[in-house]
């Protein structure tokens, strides 16, 4: 049976609502850290949280008074790993950009109004998309975007068709899937790619460090890309201030990229004990997922080769659980989803309750991430956020239900995340006055 895709344009059907000053009485705060709830009421000005207190607060004339009638106060979310621009249907990936950008604009509002306030685009996504949302022009969530991802010819980001001949032998543009990834080979093109990367706003820069499972001629084994390659990437970046994330499965590859300066390592799912131990000897991160490693299989297009990869990967996971809680490992919240499967991001709440208690997973998708994030050093122009901490940027959701209790509440955000505020700006409250 034929599919019918149907793109979602841009139709604002209620604008997003501004106060200067904004008091939520009567909630109960989960501050990004504590496992503990406290009740308290939280005062936003300007965008930033003014006052958490126990008291009552006291508020000028014209503040908006929202009363949260004994609901969870939580800081909003973040996903680490997300392809915003990677969601054309995965048998349909040569699509037209004006495609591409259609669906994104689909996938950032699917994002936002699920209480994720801030996400980091894990490569594909032009850092034009991040201003767009920053100017109101596109309704989503805050973005950290890497820009086009950097793969080695025959890497894990060369998604060109097999009988698609080197574009840079041809004199052509590197730039492939609608600029969503790049093919560099050496150490200059990989400068020159990291650079016009940050040249467009990268607030940092994603590199393919080793084979993957929706790539067709990389084994999972393979190292990408070499030594010097990798610092010449990790170079660029660290000149802007900032860091390099890249993808990778196995031991070799990770002590590869960690040996020549990569700080995240995104994935992970076939490193041993030693290699987990190195990673966080060298204060690194692995930001992995769960969800898109237990779903791949049904996605439409996917191949037998692909599918051979996922079973050896998928093998790995419980392991990289273990080994990231056993070594106290920075994980943060992610997802990686692809191909159209974004409707199930909230369902990654609910599986890494099977590993981490409901307080621990929330703390991964707000402070842990928020960690993270804020490794892009002087490129976050964006503040602080992630806990609910005076001075900091007002990302709040009000919750119904408890969710340290029961994160299945997490999987149904229409009805359950009752107000979601992102910089202060208040994009849905169905909270009656």
């Amino acid at each position: 049976m034929k599919r019918i895709i149907v793109l979602h344009v841009v139709v604002f059907l209620s604008l997003p609502a501004w106060a200067d000053s904004v008091l939520i009485e009567n909630v109960r705060i989960f501050n990004g850290v504590d496992e503990r709830l406290t009740p308290g009421h939280v005062l936003v000005k300007d965008g930033v949280i003014a006052r958490v207190s126990s008291d009552a607060i006291d508020t000028d004339e014209g503040t908006l008074v929202i009363d949260g009638d004994n609901r969870v106060l939580s800081p909003g979310f973040i996903d680490l790993h997300v392809h915003l621009t990677g969601h054309v249907p995965y048998n349909q990936s040569d699509a037209h950009g004006t495609v591409v950008g259609a669906v994104a604009n689909d996938v950032a509002r699917h994002f936002l109004d699920s209480g994720f306030t801030t996400v980091r685009d894990a490569g594909g996504t032009h850092p034009d998309l991040a201003k767009a949302i920053e100017l109101g022009t596109v309704y989503g969530p805050r973005v950290y975007p890497s820009g086009a991802v950097l793969s080695q010819t025959g890497g894990h980001g060369d998604w060109r068709h097999s009988s698609a001949t080197n574009p840079t032998l041809q004199g052509g543009s590197p730039y492939i899937h609608s600029d969503q990834a790049v093919i560099v080979d050496g150490v200059d093109q990989h400068l020159a790619a990291a650079r016009e990367n940050l040249r467009f706003g990268a607030t940092q820069i994603k590199i393919m460090g080793g084979g993957g499972v929706m790539s067709d001629y990389d084994p999972i084994h393979s190292l990408q890309p070499s030594p010097a390659e990798i610092r010449a990437a990790v170079q660029a970046a660290s000149d802007f201030g900032t860091y390099v994330l890249a993808h990778a499965y196995t031991s070799e590859a990770v002590r590869r990229l960690v040996d020549n300066g990569v700080r995240c390592i995104e994935h992970g799912l076939l490193i041993d004990d030693a290699t987990a131990k190195f990673v966080k000897q060298n204060d690194v991160v692995i930001s992995t997922q769960l969800v898109v490693y237990r779903a791949l299989k049904d996605l439409p297009g996917i191949t037998d080769t692909n599918l051979e990869k996922l079973a050896v990967v998928l093998r790995g996971q419980e392991n990289l659980i273990g080994l990231i809680k056993k070594y106290d490992i920075t994980t943060g919240f992610a997802t990686d989803l692809i191909g159209g499967m974004y409707p199930m991001l909230t369902r990654e709440f609910t599986e890494r309750a099977m590993y981490w208690t409901p307080a621990e997973v929330m703390a991964q998708a707000t402070s842990e991430s928020a960690k993270v994030i804020r490794m892009t050093g002087k490129l976050n122009r964006h503040g602080n956020f992630g806990e609910i901490r005076e001075g900091w940027v007002a990302d709040i959701l009000l919750i119904n239900g408890e969710p340290l209790e029961d994160i299945a509440v997490l999987r149904d955000p229409e009805n359950n995340l009752a107000l979601i505020m992102k910089g202060g700006e208040i994009v849905k409250n169905d909270i009656s006055q």
